[in-house]
């Protein structure tokens, strides 16, 4: 089943239309957005662009194809890992389908800038990150 939903592109601030079921972005966590940023910028000839302070930081990451991406500086008390978003129609829905097939909500469902988003494990435990844009 394909549903269309509305994304907010940031490289242009305009509207755009995605289809719901399928990988959104990926989001890789690092300690060193700095080092990462280098890393994979001149590996990939990606642009990556964005700010950080002590309490935050979050870079944003253009392939210039999509999915597209982004490098979340992470603490030492928490694990660093690629996590795979996957935009969804109805993340409450999802959740319960996950749930009835035998995976596992690991984070429940939070806003993001008025989005929606959750990450779950899969049967064998891979992690996995939802996300549901605001309907318009």
């Amino acid at each position: 089943m394909f549903v269309r939903t509305y994304n907010f592109n940031a490289t242009t601030n305009k509207g755009v239309v995605e289809t719901a079921n399928r990988f959104n972005f990926v989001e890789i966590r690092v300690r060193d957005l700095e080092k990462a940023k280098n890393f994979y910028g001149n590996l990939f000839e990606w642009k990556i662009t964005g700010d950080e302070n002590k309490d935050y930081a979050y870079w944003l990451i253009d392939t210039g194809e999509k999915p597209g991406g982004g490098m979340w500086r992470m603490p030492k008390e928490k694990p660093t890992r690629v996590l795979v978003y996957i935009l969804v129609d109805d993340i409450d829905k999802t959740l319960e389908k996950i749930v009835k097939l035998g995976g596992k909500v690991v984070v429940p469902k939070s806003s993001e800038n008025g989005n929606a988003m959750a990450t779950f494990a899969d049967p064998d435990g891979n992690l996995f990150g939802l996300y549901e844009y605001t309907k318009k």
